[in-house]
């Protein structure tokens, strides 16, 4: 047997060895892999590593879901993430979780800085002039401070004289702001909003009734009363 022939003959023999796991098995073997991985983890991924269809791994990660949220006894969850997953604390775990690590406080974010978020997320992906626009005053330090934050980042350029930077929310935004897509966002044309406010209303009306780990109406009201200008100072 020549070298090529015992390559491929090697390779078929692994191919064969490959795990195979029963129905009742693969919940824990998905638990285990967002376990490990600890970042979120694209479901296409998840599937091939188990060798079974996208959309079975999608069912089992759905009902493990719910198994979590419904659980007293457990501490953690599982969030959805565009097309990944992965496993997180659940928000009641919060106050437990500062006493043990003592987290260093984030300022918050003014609302001028939601507002801009907002922007961005009903009109994504889109430039920092296309932001301006919408809010009529400029809006580079609260970009910034968004990107800093992780909540949005760069999308390439627009192809346009100067090529100016695109912007989108990231994953981050959705797993903070306890949403699997912007799609759960209302469907609407911020444009057609004359006021804040009544965007605002819009985004409460959206978020009733909803357990996320930070509502939709905390996403607006977050900023306000904290005594910062439109670049966040004091």
């Amino acid at each position: 047997m020549d070298e090529l022939q015992q390559e491929i003959f090697d390779s078929n023999d692994v191919r064969e060895e490959r795990v195979r796991f029963t129905a009742q098995e693969i919940p824990a073997a998905i638990e285990a892999i967002l376990f490990v991985s600890g970042d979120p983890v694209q479901v296409s991924r998840i599937s091939d590593i188990l060798g079974i269809p996208v959309k079975a791994c999608e069912e089992y990660l759905e009902e493990l879901i719910k198994s979590y949220e419904n659980n007293p006894l457990t501490g953690i969850t599982i969030r959805k993430a565009d097309s990944s997953y992965c496993m997180i604390t659940k928000t009641a775990m919060k106050k437990v979780l500062e006493q043990m690590y003592s987290p260093k406080m984030t300022p918050p974010l003014s609302q001028a800085s939601y507002e801009t978020l907002a922007v961005i997320a009903y009109n994504q992906p889109c430039t920092r002039a296309q932001i301006e626009a919408v809010r009529g005053v400029s809006s580079d330090s609260i970009v910034s401070r968004l990107l800093d934050r992780g909540w949005i980042e760069e999308a390439g350029t627009l192809d346009a004289p100067g090529r100016p930077t695109l912007f989108r929310t990231s994953r981050q935004f959705l797993l903070e702001f306890g949403i699997s897509s912007t799609d759960e966002l209302p469907s609407m044309e911020l444009m057609s909003y004359k006021t804040i406010r009544d965007l605002e209303d819009s985004l409460k009306t959206a978020a009733e009734g909803e357990d996320k780990q930070i509502t939709i109406e905390g996403f607006m009201a977050a900023g306000k009363g904290n005594g910062e200008d439109e670049d966040g100072n004091p």
